[in-house]
């Protein structure tokens, strides 16, 4: 059996979650009914499950813990090589504060441990991703946004920097409604920042865009409302609609997006930006969809979208030069400023 490990994030189509587990101090396993020999706790996503609503399912299964902290430490990738089975899973740290009578499942007990012992159940597994606990979670931030075509751009764009982005999703807590109320992208970013860091009180950090257009009435420039149109959130089908509609009422909408960010560290340490390397290239929204229909969630606007140099729908362009027109830089910039402030194991 190989294992591998990976940031948060990197590997798709997610299969097992393991949790690694602690109770009073020591490393909390659970023995099989069947066996005679120690495991973590986890197994397989069921249907419907997200890789941290089956892990908190399977720490209660396999130990019986009912109240604890639990969050995200990795991806991980194990393979046989001889029947060739695989796949992709998340390994998370759980925190238990209370254990209750076991439920019934295929566990006969769990025991706590000063460290590993030698009878483990995958003695090629286990070691690894308690190794990669011993690393430390590293460079790590909380991002501001449950869009996951977002999330993903922004992992991606930061992924040099080796900082770990976990998303709204991926915590364990209530997640609190945040105004977008602003002006400005600025203001918004603040916004959702604050929120999140109040409720949070970990390091956060959250974005927001403006779209603008230089050829139509001040009255119709979407701004930071760029969803919202005429007090109507619209879903990307409806974005779709209205914009390909103003396109062909204006003869093609000449267009850049202002985008802003903000990084709350602490109450003392707050960095912000708005520069102007955050703002796109000039683009134009056409009124004529991408002519495969493609569509790509959390972005509806880029299959309206083509690029003023190449003349290339945005969906066609490679990922060099989407990142360029897109300034996707600017966000790696900011943070290649003060990645000097981090410290180690943020959650």
């Amino acid at each position: 059996m190989i294992t591998k490990t990976y940031p948060v994030g990197t590997l798709p189509a997610y299969k097992y979650v393991v949790v690694l587990s602690e109770y009073q101090g020591k490393i909390l396993l659970s023995r099989h009914k069947k066996r005679t020999t120690w495991e973590t706790q986890g197994g397989k996503i069921e249907p419907g499950e997200t890789p941290l609503m089956a892990a908190k399912r399977e720490l209660y299964e396999e130990s019986g813990a009912v109240d604890f902290k639990i969050e995200p430490l990795c991806d991980y990738w194990a393979g046989e090589v001889q029947t060739k089975e695989e796949g992709n899973g998340r390994v998370f740290l759980a925190k238990v504060k209370k254990l209750s009578a076991m439920p019934e499942s295929e566990m006969a007990e769990v025991r706590t441990f000063d460290e590993l012992p030698e009878k483990l159940t995958y003695p090629a597994i286990t070691p690894t991703l308690f190794e990669r606990k011993k690393q430390g979670i590293g460079k790590r931030l909380l991002y501001g946004t449950g869009n996951p075509a977002k999330l993903s751009l922004m992992r991606k764009n930061l992924e040099q920097l080796q900082i770990e982005i976990v998303g709204l999703s991926d915590i364990d807590v209530a997640v609190p409604q945040a105004d977008e109320d602003g002006d400005s992208p600025l203001e918004n970013a603040k916004k959702k920042a604050k929120c999140y860091y109040e409720a949070f009180q970990i390091p956060v950090f959250s974005c927001d865009t403006g779209l603008y257009f230089e050829n139509v009435p001040e009255d119709k420039q979407p701004g930071v409302h760029v969803r919202r149109v005429n007090g109507k959130n619209l879903s990307d089908a409806e974005m779709l609609a209205y914009y390909s509609g103003l396109a062909a009422e204006y003869g093609g909408l000449h267009a850049y997006y202002r985008n802003a960010i903000c990084l709350i560290m602490d109450e003392e340490h707050i960095y912000e930006s708005m520069d102007e390397t955050f703002s796109s290239e000039p683009f134009l929204i056409t009124s004529v969809p991408h002519p495969d229909g493609i569509r790509r969630e959390g972005f509806p606007l880029d299959c309206l979208s083509v690029d003023l140099t190449t003349g290339k729908y945005y969906y066609d362009l490679d990922p060099a030069e989407l990142g360029k027109v897109a300034a996707e830089d600017g966000s790696r910039r900011f943070f290649e400023k003060i990645t000097g402030i981090f410290p180690h194991n943020m959650l």
